[in-house]
């Protein structure tokens, strides 16, 4: 059924690879290694373990990659995500979902940023970007992070980013049967559907091949702003080059 508690709807946004090109963590992590060059020593525990991508799961892949943040302290981490925030935006960000997002708040949505990467870095990116909530994977801080941090709350990602956003939906919103009226929901992933079912139209930005077919089913408009490389394997090799600093 439809919820009709909230009349100037919800515009909630995915951030890796639907307001940016890339993932953030593995740019913030490039943005670290080239100011402290010896943090790239993390990749002597991340190489190893990546066999047992498997076994680790989401959760376990990221603590172990997030040990080239060890020692830092909270005041360190504020300090370098604002100076990583503004080296990028707004040059790094699709200026084209830049106006979607200015065309929901003309509208009068409540702007919601939700993100699997660390609040770390993604508090700052709402914050510039006019956001009216955030919400992110909270890394532990103890209070420098540890090597291999705990991820309190969980990793932020599919349903999980229902739980963590269902305070500030509409009183007696039930995410499993409830849709939010005149709502949309940008993603580039399927492992958002679970946000995007919930918005009463959605936009996919460069979709996965499962999220494309489901949004064809549905009629969800499709977005493929320019990318800045060309083809899988030229952004593999991107990603590779950002993971080590280079």
């Amino acid at each position: 059924m439809t919820h009709s508690d909230q009349t100037k709807g919800y515009a909630l946004f995915d951030l890796d690879q639907t307001l940016i090109p890339w993932d953030t963590q593995l740019l913030f992590c490039n943005f670290i290694l080239k100011r402290m060059p010896l943090r790239r020593l993390y990749l002597l525990t991340l190489l190893p373990l990546l066999p047992f991508y498997k076994l680790l799961g989401s959760d376990g892949l990221k603590r172990v990659f997030l040990n080239y943040l060890w020692g830092l302290s909270q005041e360190d981490l504020d300090e370098l995500a604002e100076a990583f925030v503004d080296q990028h935006f707004p040059e790094t960000f699709y200026q084209e979902m830049l106006d979607m997002l200015s065309e929901q708040k003309q509208h009068g949505r409540t702007t919601v940023l939700s993100s699997a990467s660390p609040e770390i870095w993604v508090k700052p990116i709402a914050e510039k970007l006019g956001f009216d909530h955030y919400f992110g994977t909270q890394v532990e801080m103890t209070p420098r992070i540890p090597l291999f941090p705990d991820l309190p709350g969980g990793n932020n990602k599919g349903s999980n980013k229902l739980r963590k956003m269902q305070h500030i939906l509409p009183d007696g919103f039930d995410t499993k049967n409830d849709i939010l009226p005149n709502s949309f929901g940008f993603s580039d992933s399927h492992a958002d559907l679970p946000m995007l079912h919930i918005c009463e139209q959605a936009v996919m930005v460069h979709p996965t091949e499962r999220l494309h077919q489901e949004g064809k089913k549905k009629g969800w408009e499709l977005r493929t702003p320019v990318r800045p490389t060309t083809g899988k394997r030229q952004f593999a090799l991107a990603c590779l080059k950002q993971a080590c600093g280079i």
